[in-house]
């Protein structure tokens, strides 16, 4: 058996699913070869530290109950009358016999004011200065966006929680032969690749965003989960896309990444070079769409 056929048999092996005369040669190959001892270690290691994670938080019990609380409270709000349902009704007689009732009078009325409103601010209207904000306001902007980040991962987590990770998979595979997905059908992908807790879901998602590098939110999405992923696997396959779809703004990430002793030392291999790719000038023709790029396969793992 050659490294290829050993590596990509890892996963049987592991599960007691390869027949035993592969695994009897699976054996042999790894006790005489460095390079596959070294992934098959590796494997090891990720599976050992995959089985001690915590497991996620659950929503709280009160969750429920304050979101039934609020919606109370805001239909309260909605039913209440209004003080000023008189002087509105009002308005809206002034304005009904204002305006024209046939349509095609309104739209030359609305026509004609957005013409006029035009021609007023370009003559009239000068540019407002940018106001800046203080360091308080920056404090509360930052500290207002960490609690919609972390209300993010919890709807996240309840909606994830209500499939099988195999549901979850599958659902992302349906989508790798789609050859003009949609903006919805790439955001759902880049929430998998942020979210899902499943390694094999992860690296599916890598591998169906890896078709469409082409579009700005595939890379921009990828680049933003980059920095949260903890599987090396992951990792790599997630720079490995960046750097063929020659994302110029993942190179200080990349910097960050390679000087981390932290990481794994495939992951920072492959960040060297992903900036060395990146800092040398293309030689592909002028004709040729260089964020069209070839994407790496990559098998599922570990769930």
């Amino acid at each position: 058996m050659n490294c290829t056929r050993v590596q990509d048999s890892f996963i049987d092996y592991q599960d007691g699913t390869l027949p035993p005369d592969e695994s009897a040669a699976l054996r042999a190959h790894l006790a005489s070869c460095p390079t596959c001892q070294r992934e098959w270690s590796a494997l090891q290691e990720m599976s050992r530290k995959l089985d001690t994670l915590a497991a996620a938080p659950e929503p709280g019990p009160r969750l429920r109950e304050n979101f039934y609380a609020m919606l109370e409270t805001h239909q309260r709000e909605a039913d209440a009358p209004s003080p000023f349902a008189l002087a509105r009704s009002r308005i809206d007689r002034f304005f009904a016999a204002l305006l024209p009732a046939q349509p095609a009078l309104q739209f030359a009325f609305a026509l004609a004011l957005l013409i006029g409103g035009l021609f007023a601010g370009q003559h009239y209207l000068a540019p407002k200065p940018v106001v800046t904000t203080d360091d308080s306001a920056k404090k509360e902007l930052a500290a207002l966006k960490a609690q919609v980040d972390s209300m993010g991962q919890l709807v996240t987590y309840s909606l994830l929680q209500q499939q099988t990770t195999s549901d979850r998979l599958q659902t992302v595979l349906a989508k790798m032969d789609l050859k003009s997905p949609d903006r919805k059908v790439l955001t759902d992908l880049v929430g998998a690749l942020a979210f899902d807790p499943s390694i094999n879901v992860r690296l599916s998602a890598v591998e169906v965003l890896a078709q469409h590098t082409d579009d700005s939110i595939v890379r921009a999405g990828v680049l933003s989960a980059l920095p949260r992923e903890r599987a090396p696997l992951v990792q790599v396959a997630m720079i490995e896309l960046l750097a063929d779809a020659r994302e110029q703004n993942a190179l200080p990430v990349f910097e960050k990444i390679s000087r981390d002793e932290a990481l794994d030392v495939n992951v920072r291999d492959a960040a060297r070079r992903a900036l060395a790719s990146l800092r040398t000038p293309t030689t592909r023709p002028e004709t040729t769409n260089p964020s069209v790029t070839q994407s790496t396969t990559v098998k599922p793992v570990l769930t």
